[in-house]
């Protein structure tokens, strides 16, 4: 599909790549490219902040931390994309130190993250709003489960304390802690009754509007999300708990937990922002990612990648641009971040490795169909189909930090190492920031390379192949 690109957009990919590794951006530094924009703009935070002023900073956040950083660098770890230069050629190789997620650990706990949220649940208990309540505890769920996904152990039942260099929880502590969170927040959320319009978010909530079924059908898709990532350590158990969590979790597209942006100025998608404005050539489709979608005839190529190089100046060197809002690059893209895709296959892996094959087989078409791809046959079975769920899932969660988790967890695509003789990142460092004021944060030397939910290195997609990866 060819269309017209606004000229501020369009450019010549090698050219453009030569002039930003030689030119003004080198100039910038090591240290700093990942600050500014989506990084350095503390959201909405005025000392005498509304509830629905606080909503808006806390929801901002969760959209940068989620779709921002973290979703590319697990794109590069999980090899989606290539590392084009500079810092993410070091990420996809492999060079990991605390400037990789710069700003990230601390945006957990500042402007828009615990500090906010935990005001707002003060609020809204003090008002007696029991929506909003609901909301912000599956927001600091959401918040917390994430930081942990990519850190591990956390400071958060020292946090906000007035605690001296506060300790770290460890990690499955703080999926157990926000597990009892979620179920608080269903029972607030499934307690509303009430229809003033003073009431929750309202308009201020991008996605839902306030809604409390949408808001406690995530919150359960978030539990289901959460238990996987304990399953191997919790084997059985945790997947039993994911499958009861996802049969109430989302199921309709138009429920889709999305970073919602205009497209105005100062308002643009961030993978638009990252990657079409400030690091043209930092990230590129990777050719295997490429090939498996082709392979497939599967119509997210298109949906993903720029193909033709109307947008890039040649096929396949960035993401795609269609001009009516639907490409992954263009500035008012709407991002997924929790849908009914994942939620979907999370229930159809959960019901498969718990013995509900015919189970499994509904939930994975059901996935497919909303994918417009084809739809496997009832008899599937074994492990065809648990590598079908498997691949279905690495390519609907496309730019989102979920194919990380699975891999660590099953080591599903079985990778080749990008560098010979290193293995795959399976753990984000603190930042440099956050350890130079608690000194309970660990020097990155004494840090473990591997989470306490992903110990092992076996592979769990029913393969008897050794994992190459960890």
């Amino acid at each position: 599909m060819r269309v017209t690109i606004p000229n501020a957009i369009r450019r010549p990919a090698r050219a453009l790549a030569a002039l930003v590794a030689a030119g003004a951006l080198a100039a910038a530094g090591c240290n700093d490219y990942l600050t500014g924009g989506e990084l350095s703009n503390d959201p909405n935070n005025p000392s005498a902040a509304t509830n629905r002023q606080l909503f808006t900073g806390i929801q901002s956040n969760l959209w940068e931390i989620m779709s921002g950083d973290p979703a590319r660098v697990a794109g590069l770890l999980t090899q989606q994309f290539e590392g084009g230069q500079s810092q993410y050629y070091n990420i996809y190789t492999y060079a990991i130190d605390e400037q990789t997620t710069n700003g990230q650990h601390s945006a957990l706990y500042a402007g828009g993250g615990l500090r906010d949220v935990r005001q707002l649940q003060q609020n809204a208990r003090a008002q007696g709003d029991t929506l909003m309540l609901g909301i912000a505890q599956v927001e600091e769920a959401m918040l917390m489960g994430t930081g942990a996904d990519l850190f591990g152990d956390l400071v958060y039942s020292q946090a906000l304390t007035g605690t001296a260099n506060p300790g770290l929880d460890k990690q499955l502590a703080i999926y157990d802690a926000i597990q009892t969170l979620l179920s608080q927040a269903i029972t607030n959320l499934q307690s509303f009754r009430g229809t003033a319009t003073n009431l929750g978010p309202g308009g201020s909530d991008l996605n839902y509007g306030g809604n409390a079924g949408r808001w406690t059908r995530l919150a359960h898709t978030l539990k289901a999300r959460f238990y996987l990532h304990t399953a191997e350590v919790r084997g059985n158990a945790a997947y039993t708990s994911a499958l009861t969590e996802a049969r109430l979790g989302l199921v309709n597209p138009a429920e889709d937990w999305k970073s919602v942006t205009s497209g105005a100025a100062g308002e643009e998608n961030l993978t638009f922002q990252f990657t079409l404005v400030q690091r043209f050539g930092y990230l590129i489709p990777n050719q295997g990612f490429v090939s498996m979608l082709e392979s497939r005839n599967d119509p997210r190529l298109d949906q993903y990648f720029d193909t033709t190089g109307d947008v890039c100046g040649e096929p396949f060197f960035c993401l795609s641009y269609f001009g009516d809002g639907t490409g992954y690059a263009e500035e008012g893209f709407h991002q997924p971040l929790v849908t009914a895709q994942e939620n979907l296959l999370i229930w159809a892996e959960a019901a498969y490795r718990t013995g509900a094959t015919a189970e499994a087989v509904t939930q994975l078409n059901r996935a497919k169909t909303i994918a417009g791809v084809p739809t496997v046959a009832a008899t599937l079975s074994g492990n065809a189909l648990l590598r079908e769920i498997l691949t279905e899932k690495y390519i609907a969660l496309f730019l989102t930090i979920e194919p990380w988790n699975d891999y660590r967890r099953t080591c599903f695509p079985n990778l080749t190492p990008t560098v010979s003789g290193k293995k795959i990142t399976a753990r984000l460092l603190y930042d440099a920031g956050e350890r130079q004021t608690n000194t309970s944060i660990p020097g990155a030397q004494d840090q473990p390379t591997r989470n306490q939910n992903d110990p092992a290195n076996a592979v769990s997609d029913g393969s008897t192949e050794a994992c190459r990866g960890q």
